[in-house]
């Protein structure tokens, strides 16, 4: 089996080829070329509802796959847009919704934001890479959480953004060892406890970043136990490494590389 670390040190360093490869997938290809091809077509968020390409296409895109059915929320969330304080998208705690109200924008903008070929592109930029992480995850759940958390983590301006993504909370708290139950009690003091710990600012920096994420590898591990054996070979991605060179072998990780991965800023 292959640890947390050397998967997702992988999957960072061959993140570029395997989008490539992603887009060039036949079943792929097809639903990004028929989004490019119809998402113009588009006017308002009753009509992307209702095309059941591009509706399933633009959920995935956002992570929202599993609300596909859920229809009349997306109607109405769509339809009220972002603006006002009692708007749906920002009454829902999880911040997925309000990205996708907003980045349509079709109360802001009407249809003109949706018909942008700069706009279609960030989404089929967002497809390819939650179908990645989707893949990820098959081998080992942590390297998604940690490819999901460098793409969306830099955005991220507040640490109650964090807390309401489940996602971005537990590699955050996996990180800085927090106990699970933190997380159950009040939100405030929760968010103050994050402040003190480090300066959120530091997601912004793609070293600290990775530093950071290097340490959520090997603390994964750590609280969770050692990956299963990874399915690499059938799903084609980050195949394992090993000091020979073969897969399915434990690799053993120099003390002196998880001293400096957990010796990160204020924690």
């Amino acid at each position: 089996m292959t640890s947390t670390y050397a998967s997702y040190t992988l999957a960072a360093r061959t993140y570029d080829r395997q989008i490539q490869s992603i887009e060039a997938s036949p079943a792929t290809a097809r639903e990004i070329e028929y989004y490019r091809e119809n998402i113009g077509t588009i006017t308002n968020g009753d009509e992307l509802v209702e095309n059941p390409r591009l509706f399933r296409f633009a959920l995935t895109a956002y992570g929202l796959e599993d609300q596909v059915f859920a229809k009349a929320l997306f109607k109405k969330l769509f339809a009220e847009g972002v603006t006002e304080p009692s708007a749906l998208a920002n009454r829902l705690t999880d911040p997925k919704f309000k990205a996708i109200a907003e980045d349509f924008g079709f109360v802001e903008f009407g249809p003109l934001k949706a018909q942008s070929k700069v706009f279609a592109d960030s989404v089929v930029e967002r497809y390819t890479a939650t179908q990645l992480e989707k893949r990820a995850g098959e081998d080992n759940v942590a390297v998604r959480l940690g490819l999901y958390f460098d793409r969306v983590a830099p955005d991220v301006d507040s640490w109650f953004q964090v807390l309401a993504d489940r996602a971005l909370s537990e590699v955050v708290r996996t990180t800085l060892q927090l106990p699970p139950q933190i997380a159950a009690g009040d939100l405030e003091r929760y968010a103050n406890t994050l402040e003190e710990r480090m300066d959120i600012a530091d997601f912004k920096d793609p070293e600290k970043r990775d530093k950071f994420l290097q340490r959520f590898a090997l603390l994964y591990d750590i609280e969770n136990g050692p990956p299963p054996a990874t399915t690499s070979a059938r799903v084609g991605l980050f195949t394992p490494l090993s000091a020979s060179g073969g897969g399915g072998q434990i690799i053993s990780i120099d003390p002196g590389v998880i001293a400096a991965a957990t010796s990160f800023g204020r924690f």
